[in-house]
């Protein structure tokens, strides 16, 4: 990987070391297992993560096996899992019996091997006895395969019935690598087989309570938004400004648009002029929000005031992303959510009295709101999250100024669900820095315009999704949005326990193992019932 490092540092002599480092293990994952195998890489495999000039740098230098620094010589070869789209450790350990590895796919039930001969999907018994008895067969090499070891197999799997395995959303695009839940399956397995016997245990004895009293856990959460960078974006730094004009062109339109504000407010939003000079300046306003140190949402009040709007907020996303958010979400937020609400309510004896109970009110007959504001609520109880991780509940003649005044607004993004109960609210406030950022407006009542707000402001200020609503705002992003990286959008370290009330370690993974599965199993669910 040094010469990779070596190699590219030779074409971006300015790249940061944390930008590079993602760099490197992006193209690992792709398949480059030297410096040799850069010539083949293409731009849409590093896009997300380097501005388009710097993206055609590394490819019009690298490019081509007369370059010094592709040069066989010094290639430095990694192991096969290397290839994995789905990022794993690198420090991870693979042994040679993967390489030749056959899944015994002899031994699988009968039904399963009529189903993927048919390109179907089988059904969750048959999915599950594959992973034991190919896990039992991992288990004759190894008694305790690594993750990286589990991805080769998930990918081999994968690939000889991609329709029967793969990880798909109901409209048929992959989600992440495709195999997530492959590998988590086959790795929970393992540990399975392996738990209590520490002879074949490779990783760390568990946390004791003692562990964590003698630890820095009591330490405070950390209370800011933590900032992200590129996760799922496609324009998020723009490296060419529109044509004819200048820094100093741009600025002078953003001291016009200023003085608009100044004088009309956000009223002014409904000019043209207002528009098209926020379109004309998007490079400039991914310019401010993406500098070090990060503006606080009150700087960039201040200095992209039209932002802070409901409409420009939802334009500069669909810039940074390529998704139409209200769109996507007007078309699909109900619909889904019915098809969620049928789910649970069809399985009802199989959830937790906390769904059960949240559920019983979303179904309602008289209740009034949106079927995809009840299913969130119910995604809220079945993935073990407090409402008030994303809502906040006011009375509906609440002012921006009250809540601030009144209410303990978190750092974090919230909606502030302005009456009697959130199916009921029909006004709706938006919250983050402690701040209200959008006030309530008769031409924003619905969900739709609420969740579709609350969400762009993470793409668009480059925020986390808050540890404590991380699950739930994954699965809008990957079931409703249908943003779909290898990546997860919370990274923090540290949680507050839900049983002690502590802060605690967090465990981290690359994609949240509850949203893959849940979207499976829905997705599974009406392939078989339908």
């Amino acid at each position: 990987m040094d010469s990779i490092e070596k190699a590219i540092r030779t074409v971006l002599p300015q790249l940061d070391e944390a930008k590079l480092e993602t760099l490197v293990n992006e193209l690992v994952k792709v398949g480059v297992e030297g410096p040799d195998d850069l010539q083949f890489i293409q731009e849409d495999d590093i896009k997300h993560l380097l501005t388009p000039i710097q993206c055609r740098k590394i490819i019009h230098s690298l490019k081509g096996p007369s370059n010094p620094q592709l040069s066989p010589s010094s290639s430095e070869p990694l192991s096969v899992a290397s290839s994995s789209t789905c990022p794993v450790s690198s420090n991870s350990h693979i042994s040679a019996w993967v390489n030749s590895f056959e899944v015994p796919w002899n031994k699988v039930r009968l039904t399963l091997r009529r189903a993927v001969d048919a390109g179907e999907r089988p059904a969750p018994d048959d999915r599950r006895h594959l992973i034991k008895v190919t896990v039992d067969a991992m288990r004759e090499h190894s008694l305790n395969p690594t993750r990286r070891e589990c991805v080769v197999v998930a990918k081999a799997i994968t690939q000889k019935y991609p329709n029967s395995f793969l990880d798909k959303n109901e409209e048929g695009e992959l989600i992440g690598c495709g195999y997530f839940s492959i590998i988590n399956q086959l790795k929970t397995r393992v540990e399975y087989l392996n738990r209590g016997n520490t002879l074949s245990r490779l990783r760390k004895h568990k946390r004791t309570q003692r562990d964590d009293e003698d630890g820095d856990d009591d330490q405070p959460a950390v209370t800011s938004c933590a900032r992200i960078d590129s996760y799922g974006c496609v324009r998020w730094q723009p490296e060419d400004y529109p044509d004819g004009e200048t820094p100093a062109s741009l600025e002078e339109k953003k001291l016009e648009m200023m003085d608009i504000f100044s004088r009309e407010g956000l009223k002014g939003t409904e000019r043209g002029r207002v528009k098209d000079l926020m379109a004309i300046t998007y490079a400039k306003q991914r310019e401010y929000i993406n500098a070090k140190p990060s503006p606080s949402i009150l700087d960039v009040g201040k200095e992209w005031p039209f932002l802070l709007s409901q409409k420009f907020l939802l334009s500069h996303f669909t810039t940074l992303t390529n998704v139409e958010l209200y769109t996507r979400l007007n078309e699909d937020l109900d619909k889904k959510g019915k098809r969620l609400l049928d789910f649970f309510s069809s399985q009802i004896t199989k959830w937790r009295k906390e769904v059960r109970a949240v559920l019983k009110e979303a179904i309602k007959k008289d209740r009034e709101g949106s079927d995809g504001l009840a299913a969130l609520l119910v995604m809220l109880a079945h993935f073990k999250e407090q409402e008030e991780s994303l809502f906040l509940m006011a009375d509906e003649t609440t002012t921006p100024a009250d809540a601030e005044a009144q209410l303990s607004l978190p750092i974090t993004p919230r909606i502030i669900m302005l009456g009697e109960t959130i199916l009921t609210a029909k006004k709706w406030m938006l919250s983050i820095e402690g701040r209200v950022v959008i006030p309530p407006g008769a031409h924003m009542a619905d969900f739709t315009t609420a969740l579709a707000t609350l969400f762009a402001s993470y793409y668009v200020f480059n925020l986390e999704y808050q540890v404590e609503a991380s699950t739930t705002l994954e699965f809008v992003q990957r079931f409703l949005v249908r943003i779909n990286p290898d990546s997860n959008k919370c990274t923090a370290k540290e949680q507050m326990s839900k049983t002690t009330g502590r802060v605690v370690k967090r465990k981290t993974s690359y994609m949240n193992p509850n949203v893959i599965s849940f979207i499976r199993d829905f997705t599974e669910f009406y392939l078989l019932t339908g």
